[in-house]
């Protein structure tokens, strides 16, 4: 308390900074948004490279277990596998989506007249129709239509454009994240001691405790899910590709790549990647369209009933109705990637759910 006298009002010294620092804030409000922006643009990074080394980790942790081998070797090794994979893609599977691509815009009015073709033969054959009047307005709209399809295309052409131009952004944080997530891997063990020092200095035991089961469940849900939603994914890519193959469909390779990615949403996934595809193979041959959507049907059915359960486990087995409340939400909140974030997320909120209502109505009677 001496100190104090020696030093009048010193207690006000950290109020006095406090305020000024708020008022340099609203002073600058306008400013702040884009302060906000620069430091969430350079997390992003950070946040790429805890992404990537979540992903990694498993495989790691399952090598290091069967070979004993040291960290840096066998991030080596893993980091290795994958550039090596990547660049296979690149040089094997690149050019051939590439010039699929450009062969589909280049046809598009070619299928489009044969469709044309097609519709309106059935039109003119179909009595019903005739009667009622109604094919001769069909045949117009059909018509103007197959005439402006070039025209319906043009906006596409653009946004292609753009996104491409998006993709070396893209690659920056690509490269960027996978050079972070290399320490996040070399150095996991002392980040998640230094985690849960920091939360027991700032918590009580039991709340600490708390949150280190709360952390492990959610790590156990969100890995489960991720991991093996991307294993699904692959496997049903590749079945999907050598169906389409077997079926003749055009344009199989960049088809079941799609697919395979689209695979990460359950049962919305499927009809997002089916329903433009098969548009596009109703240009080429209508039969091939019908084709493609019954072996998409029973390849979705089989990888949900038998695949999928096996590769992600039950434990983010949800019903239908909240598979769709996950997918709803999040995708209305975040668009895609909360499409995907929402199923975990849904999971692990009944899981705790459960836990909560199972301690509640331990030691009570339901009829």
């Amino acid at each position: 308390m001496i100190r104090y006298k020696k030093i009048p009002y010193i207690r006000l010294i950290p109020i006095i900074i406090i305020t000024l620092f708020l008022y340099r804030i609203i002073n600058n409000i306008e400013n702040i948004g884009s302060i906000v922006q620069k430091i969430s643009s350079l997390l992003s990074y950070f946040i790429w490279g805890f992404v990537i080394a979540y992903l990694i980790n498993p495989l790691m942790v399952y090598i290091e277990k069967k070979t004993k081998m040291k960290r840096i070797y066998s991030i080596s090794l893993i980091y290795t596998l994958l550039i090596g994979l990547i660049i296979l893609i690149v040089t094997l599977v690149t050019p051939n989506v590439i010039q699929s691509v450009t062969d589909l815009f280049n046809n598009i009015p070619q299928y489009a007249n044969k469709t044309y073709n097609w519709a309106t033969t059935i039109l003119t054959k179909n009595k019903l129709l005739n009667q009622l009047d109604v094919s001769s307005y069909l045949k117009i709209y059909l018509n103007t239509f197959n005439n402006d399809i070039s025209t319906y295309f043009t906006p596409g052409f653009q946004i292609i454009i753009d996104k491409l131009v998006g993709l070396s952004s893209f690659f920056v944080k690509l490269v960027s994240g996978t050079v972070i997530s290399i320490y996040f891997l070399i150095d996991k063990e002392p980040i998640i001691f230094n985690l849960k020092k920091f939360t027991y200095a700032v918590f009580n035991e039991t709340l600490t405790i708390r949150i280190g089961n709360l952390v492990k469940l959610i790590n156990s849900i969100f890995n489960q899910f991720f991991v093996g939603k991307i294993i699904d994914s692959i496997i049903f890519s590749i079945i999907t590709l050598i169906g389409l193959v077997i079926l003749k469909i055009p344009y199989a390779l960049p088809f079941s790549l799609v697919i395979g990615v689209t695979n990460m949403i359950p049962y919305f996934g499927i009809i997002i990647s089916m329903v433009p595809i098969a548009l596009i193979t109703l240009f080429f041959s209508p039969v091939k369209s019908l084709e493609f959507i019954i072996f998409i049907a029973i390849i979705s059915n089989i990888d949900g009933w038998f695949i999928s359960p096996k590769i992600v486990g039950h434990k983010v087995g949800l019903s239908p109705i909240l598979i769709i409340l996950g997918i709803v939400l999040g995708g209305g909140l975040f668009g895609i990637l909360g499409m995907i974030l929402g199923i975990p997320t849904i999971a692990l909120i009944k899981t705790l759910l459960e836990r909560f209502m199972d301690r509640r109505t331990k030691d009570k009677q339901f009829q």
